[in-house]
């Protein structure tokens, strides 16, 4: 994951915080004679982070990968869950309520009160949109109310599992669900800064030099509104690349990259 460390970093220490509450007792203890009044919702905050922003940016490649280093940091085994692809059911009465249902309690069947997880609701806009939305259907809604009661209960029934929730439309969610966030962590399309640390990574080994570097900086400006995503930049473009170069049998290259990058046109923004 390169270019995203803030994001990670996030990440990594609200699930340390939630996973490992005890970590907020000995601070307090060490640090405050006196009890600070927050500090019972930190402790107490519901086990859920939204991670939002734009489409290639990283958010679902990050969730699925951060339970190797939570489990380094806190020395335990991680399992990370995901929803079924098939969540929403085919529509009919109460479907999505009894799969969001089913989804959480083969969760803690798996893992049991004892070991901490991680729940992965991506596409969260599928299952979190605003009770307020005009097209909001009575099914969508009572999904909503099914999944908010299903957060809440992993605190009430002592579970140690965190969900997270992605979504490219943070706009759209439920002010529900985005007051209970004990994190919301936001993704955006990488800037100069960024690019570099991508291009770096992409181009490790090929002894680029810094003006090297910045010719790929320049070269991959928006043009436009449109900024290119990490995913454009590294999947599409890289990646095709190598293709390109196995096809013809030539090297890898900063020419072929450059010629691969010019079309290659940056992802649609999500309204």
């Amino acid at each position: 994951m390169v270019g995203i460390d803030d994001q990670k970093d996030a990440l990594l220490n609200t699930l340390n915080l939630l996973t490992n509450k005890s970590l907020v007792d000995r601070w307090h203890k060490k640090h405050h004679k006196e009890k600070l009044s927050f500090v019972h919702r930190i402790v107490s905050s519901l086990p859920l982070i939204i991670m939002a922003g734009d489409v290639g940016c990283g958010k679902t490649e990050l969730a699925n990968c951060i339970g190797s280093p939570l489990s380094k940091l806190l020395d335990k085994r991680i399992r990370t869950f995901e929803t079924p692809s098939n969540i929403r059911g085919e529509g009919r009465v109460g479907d999505i309520s009894n799969r969001i249902t089913q989804a959480f309690d083969f969760v803690k069947m798996q893992l049991g009160k004892s070991d901490p997880g991680i729940f992965i609701i991506d596409e969260a806009d599928d299952l979190a949109t605003s009770r307020e939305q005009n097209q909001a259907h009575h099914e969508d809604r009572a999904g909503l109310n099914v999944l908010l009661k299903q957060i809440d209960l992993l605190v009430r029934e002592g579970y140690q599992i965190t969900v997270i929730l992605i979504t490219n439309r943070l706009s759209v969610l439920d002010p529900a669900v985005i007051r209970r966030a004990a994190q919301i962590i936001l993704f955006t399309r990488p800037d100069r800064e960024q690019r570099g640390l991508i291009f770096k990574n992409i181009f490790h080994g090929l002894n680029l030099t810094t003006k090297d570097i910045e010719d790929l900086v320049f070269a991959s400006e928006p043009q436009g509104e449109v900024p290119y995503t990490f995913s454009d930049l590294i999947q599409k473009t890289a990646k095709h690349c190598v293709y390109k170069a196995i096809q013809s049998d030539k090297p890898f290259s900063k020419k072929l990259y450059l010629q691969v990058l010019a079309s290659v046109n940056p992802s649609p923004l999500i309204n």
